[in-house]
């Protein structure tokens, strides 16, 4: 029989059915007016967001007007310090390119001034140990293992 999941059958585990699959996309996107997000990530380890000159609103992920102005943003260096919003426990590998293998914590940060949370991984933490309100702080892959994506960092406990 093939190696391929998409040809076996499914399993029942504890009343579920689990049903092997694979997905592959491959796919190019544009983050045009946003692009300097991921270009501060690869190239200055910063979290940048954008606030409204008008209201206050601080934005990461980044915008490029306020949602209630209606006004142009302007880019802000985040802080790289928030408090746990909700977490969970990963317990499958979805693609070969994952961060990190099961299991491990993924999970949304209110970053320090933050209007919305951030979705990034954590780690150096149990599971039992996290709680919504953790004080967290961002940690970045060492420069030559960044790649201007949303893995080149993670969150630790403070």
């Amino acid at each position: 029989m093939s190696d391929d999941p998409r040809f076996k059958p499914l399993k029942e585990q504890d009343g579920f059915a689990i049903i092997p699959d694979r997905w592959k996309i491959d796919y190019f996107a544009s983050a045009g007016e946003l692009s300097r997000f991921f270009l501060e990530l690869k190239e200055n380890a910063k979290i940048m967001g954008t606030r409204c000159p008008s209201c206050g609103s601080l934005y990461c992920w980044p915008r490029s007007w306020c949602h209630e102005c209606y006004v142009d943003c302007e880019w802000e260096e985040m802080s790289p310090r928030g408090g746990v919003v909700v977490f969970s426990r990963i317990e499958i590998n979805l693609n070969d390119l994952q961060q990190m293998q099961p299991p491990f914590i993924q999970g949304s940060v209110l970053l320090e001034g933050a209007r919305y949370p951030i979705v990034s991984f954590f780690r150096d933490v149990a599971f039992e140990d996290m709680h919504k309100g953790l004080p967290v702080k961002a940690v970045f892959l060492p420069a030559e293992e960044r790649t201007g994506r949303i893995r080149d960092f993670y969150f630790v406990p403070e």
